[in-house]
């Protein structure tokens, strides 16, 4: 069954999903002297994405709020390269708007990553 699912999920993003931007933001070594950590940079990875609503049954309002989304994104970007797994430091910019990465499950299929679903927010 999990084998379905991951081809399934593969197949929605290549048939359905559009492309855009992970963002992920580079940061400095944490600074002891001054207790911070700066953000130096950002990366930009361009994707496929197949954005979909959670059900009602999903939304708990305790992780899962109203108005969060599902983000399937490939464990490849559009130019085949491996995607670094986003993290809650990251966002998606497409579909108009831009969202932020809150939490993420990996698929697999085999021993094989397949794609990542972002629970995402505005």
């Amino acid at each position: 069954m999990a084998t379905l699912t991951a081809m399934a999920m593969q197949t929605m993003v290549n048939q359905f999903g559009q492309q855009v931007t992970l963002r992920k933001s580079l940061y400095d070594p944490y600074d002891p002297t001054t207790g911070t950590v700066v953000s130096t940079d950002n990366t930009d990875h361009l994707v496929k994405c197949y954005m979909s609503s959670f059900s009602l049954s999903e939304v708990n309002n305790d992780s899962i709020l109203s108005g969060d989304r599902k983000a399937l994104l490939p464990s490849k970007d559009i130019f085949g390269v491996s995607l670094p797994e986003p993290d809650s430091e990251d966002f998606i910019i497409g579909f108009g708007d831009t969202v932020k990465v809150v939490s993420v499950q990996k698929i697999y299929h085999a021993d094989t990553l397949v794609c990542y679903i972002c629970q995402v927010r505005e």
